[in-house]
């Protein structure tokens, strides 16, 4: 793995990484973005795994997210879907070429799919959505007010690192134990072991504000990329239907179509699976 930065047009600085194909190169690239108040970390097993398929492999730390910079800067899908394509056309090209994100990365994925329909050269072959980005947020609250209230993240600033330790390891039991240092990457920790978020509950809100307003159907219809579709099953059958549903109904929308793949799990389907999840973007990109 090799860490790199990136420069954007306002100065901020993006960290990503590279992990180049180990056995046999497909001779294709793919990015891998996390979602909200997430960090890259989490997508690294993923990432190895597609390196060891022969695709060349890079996750991001998002503006204001994990090692990145951008704190307190303009945040949201279209600014980071113009960051991303700031750091694409920096990139070796490589065909087919696949923008996968999960939850609020998905949108961003999305969106950068339709920004880049009309532009060859940084145009994906594949967009992938991991459970995130099916339908307009929105629509799933009766108020802005409500969603704002029950989306809101806990203030856990201040608290002892060993705590959030603690909390990590029953959330992440039996996963893969670098999901538990990918967790601990997305807190800053002071010399008193106090923990405090990278991306502040400010910053958060304004991309949630953000999110609240961002609809994917107009983004999917304009898309000349393949759509992969990952929607995470939670085992409540009215849910997990409407859910499949509205991840139908967007794949429908798409000009060129392409995948749906429901999963029975965690809504880090990514962290969770690994190996299902590097699985199914291979055979996406080799398609």
């Amino acid at each position: 793995m090799e860490t790199l930065s990136a420069k954007m047009r306002d100065g901020v600085r993006l960290v990503l990484d590279r992990f180049d194909p180990v056995g046999p190169s497909l001779t294709a690239s793919v990015v891998l973005l996390h979602g909200l108040s997430s960090n890259a970390q989490f997508w690294w097993p993923v990432a190895r795994l597609l390196s060891a398929m022969g695709v060349c492999t890079y996750t991001l730390d998002q503006r204001g997210h994990g090692r990145s910079g951008g704190a307190h800067t303009s945040m949201g899908v279209g600014a980071s879907a113009d960051d991303l394509l700031s750091v694409v056309q920096d990139l070796p090209s490589g065909e087919p070429f696949g923008v996968i994100g999960q939850s609020w990365g998905a949108s961003v994925a999305l969106h950068y799919g339709a920004l880049s329909a009309d532009r060859p050269g940084v145009r994906p072959y594949v967009v992938g959505l991991v459970d995130g980005g099916f339908q307009a947020m929105a629509r799933s609250f009766a108020s802005r007010e409500e969603a704002i209230r029950v989306l809101r993240p806990t203030d856990i600033d201040g608290r002892p690192i060993e705590e959030l330790d603690a909390f990590f390891e029953r959330r992440y039991r039996d996963w893969d134990p670098e999901v538990l240092l990918a967790a601990r990457a997305g807190f800053r920790i002071d010399t008193n072991g106090l923990a405090y978020r990278r991306l502040s509950i400010e910053d958060h809100m304004m991309i949630l504000n953000d999110l609240l307003d961002y609809e994917p159907h107009i983004d999917a219809g304009r898309l000349r990329s393949k759509l992969l579709l990952i929607p995470a099953l939670s085992g409540q059958a009215e849910a997990d239907e409407a859910k499949t549903v509205a991840a139908g109904r967007l794949l429908a929308e798409a000009p060129n179509q392409g995948w749906l793949y429901p999963i029975q799990g965690d809504h880090d389907l990514h962290a969770q699976y690994p190996e299902q999840i590097a699985a199914i973007i291979f055979d996406a990109l080799s398609a």
